[in-house]
Parts: C-alpha cells; structure tokens; sequence
C-alpha cells in the first residue's frame, strides 16, 4: 500500500471516527419511565405483568426507537428485565407509550412484596435503567429514570 492511500485511509478514518463522536454529543437518549403496571396472567409459579413505558424525546428533531432493554428495580431490588422490539418514531420534543411485557417467579415477587411491607394504595419507588437502539445511532443510548407507581395487589 502506498504512503498516499496509507494517509487517506488514515484521515477517511479519522472523520469518520469524528463524525460518530459527534453524533453521539448531539445526540440525547430517550428518556424512560414506567406510567403503569399491570398484572395480565398468574400461574401456580409465575406472573406476567404488561408494563406500559413512556418514552420521551429531549432532541429537537424525531427519533426512530428500536428497541429497549432494561432492567426495573422496586424499592431498590431487582424485579424484572425486558426487552422490547416495538419500533415507534418519537417526535422532537415529544413522548410515544410503548407497551411491553416481562414474566417474574411468584416466589420472588411474594418475597419481595412481604420485605417491603408495603401499603395498599401507596406509590413505591422504582428504577428504570438501561439503553435503546435508535435509528441511525451506532450504539446504544443509555438511560436511567426514578419514579413512583401505584403497584396492583396480586
């Protein structure tokens, strides 16, 4: 290979290698936040629970959401990970509700719900974290979100 190529591959590399950095500055990730839970299915060892998640655009320009996977902690412990593949175009500034659904153990779930001792009717506290693949974005964005939500009795 010749020095010339060696040099324009050299700086094809490196704008592009700029050209990602930037885009990933410019670019803010979606924000995430649980709006409801409810619980669809109860078996002899396990729930199934549809989470409706609202997510949000902090950019002034429409983004495409991929996909999202994350993780939900109730009252500081882990509850359950999802994965979501329902694409939706979320507009500039603006939020779209994606609707999912995650499968916990029962014996885990009545453990935990019997630590936190928890009153009917009160808000708990959770922890939505994770990344969403964003069209035209090379990696995934990060993202993190504290809330409260009413829980349903099981």
């Amino acid at each position: 290979m010749s020095i010339l190529r060696m040099h324009l591959v050299a700086v094809i590399s490196l704008a592009l290698l700029a050209g990602c950095t930037n885009l990933r500055s410019e670019m803010l990730p979606p924000e995430v936040s649980l709006s409801d839970i409810r619980l669809v299915n109860m078996t002899m060892l396990e729930q199934e629970w549809e989470l409706t998640l609202r997510t949000r655009n902090p950019n002034d320009q429409a983004i495409d959401l991929r996909s999202l996977e994350y993780q939900i902690l109730v009252e500081d412990r882990p509850f359950a990970r999802g994965l979501t593949s329902n694409a939706v175009t979320l507009p500039a500034m603006g939020d779209a509700l994606v609707r999912t659904r995650v499968t916990t153990g029962l014996f885990e779930t009545l453990r935990q719900f019997q630590a936190m001792q928890h009153e009917p009717g009160k808000p708990i506290s959770y922890r939505i974290s994770g990344s969403a693949r964003v069209g035209g974005v090379p990696f995934a964005l990060p993202f993190d979100q504290r809330g409260e939500v009413l829980m349903p009795n099981l």
